[in-house]
């Protein structure tokens, strides 16, 4: 069975079946989505940790070390990638509107 290698983490081809994001977005390797997996919610790729929780601590004021601590298959620098690209994509939507 082969794998495949995400920013932080791998696995394996099975799991991507159904899997919304493509390979070309910038969101592969690091947030995947599935209509059948935690409900189609983003997550961090290769868990089951929705991506709006880490907003919610974001938004709740608390370090992002707090939410590390609490989701430890996530790491700070995946964190900060995913707030990173976030970020990106909204101001490049503000851009272009």
């Amino acid at each position: 069975m082969s794998s495949v290698k995400g920013r932080f983490r791998s696995v394996g081809q099975e799991h991507l079946e159904g899997d919304l994001v493509e390979e070309s977005s910038p969101l592969f390797g690091l947030v995947w989505t599935n209509p059948d997996r935690v409900g189609g919610a983003p997550c961090f790729f290769g868990t089951r940790v929705p991506v709006r929780i880490l907003f919610d601590y974001v938004c709740d004021g608390a370090p992002i070390e707090e939410f590390v601590t609490n989701y430890p298959p996530i790491s700070r620098e995946e964190a900060e990638e995913v707030l990173r690209l976030a970020e990106s994509r909204l101001l490049s939507r503000d851009r272009a509107a």
